[in-house]
């Protein structure tokens, strides 16, 4: 609070203060007057010094409250930066992990897909079926003897026909 605002409470204070004094003298019998003037001006003088004690800690709440805000505000940035700073790290971390972890997972999946395939063929050729590569084969024999056929059938038509 500035000092002009300061002064213009103290002025309204001792206005007030006059029109009280002024009503109380009016009041009073004469043999009141000084018992009671002494109490008045007592109560009067500490009124004013608990308003004028308000009045300065308003004043000082108001300064020290905006630097205290503007403490806060400092306090709290630099924590969000200590966080994020964390936090970016943090991720780092994770994803260095997460990586790892993919490419054991990986690795652990083809071995089980390769121990799995040797004990289905194991298993397979155990009972006596024919694996996929024996059937493959096969089936290559197969195609390469119905060649033979149709090209035999093709030289038993020619030679019929010559007859």
């Amino acid at each position: 609070m500035t000092n002009a605002k300061i002064n213009e409470v103290d002025s309204q204070a001792d206005e007030s203060k006059n029109t009280t004094n002024a009503l109380d003298d009016k009041n009073q019998t004469s043999a009141e007057i000084p018992n009671r003037k002494k109490n008045g001006l007592d109560f009067r003088k500490y009124t004013k010094q608990i308003w004028l004690a308000g009045l300065g800690a308003f004043s000082r709440a108001e300064d020290e409250g905006t630097r205290l805000f503007d403490s806060l505000v400092k306090v709290g940035e630099e924590l969000e930066s200590k966080t994020s700073d964390i936090a970016d790290s943090t991720v780092g971390v994770v994803g260095e992990v997460k990586d790892r972890v993919t490419g054991r997972v990986s690795d652990t999946k083809e071995r089980v897909e390769r121990a799995l395939d040797d004990r289905v063929s194991s298993t397979v050729s155990r009972i006596g079926f024919a694996s996929h590569k024996e059937v493959a084969q096969l089936v290559d024999v197969i195609e390469r003897l119905e060649q033979k056929i149709d090209d035999l059938t093709d030289e038993v038509k020619k030679l019929r026909a010559k007859k």
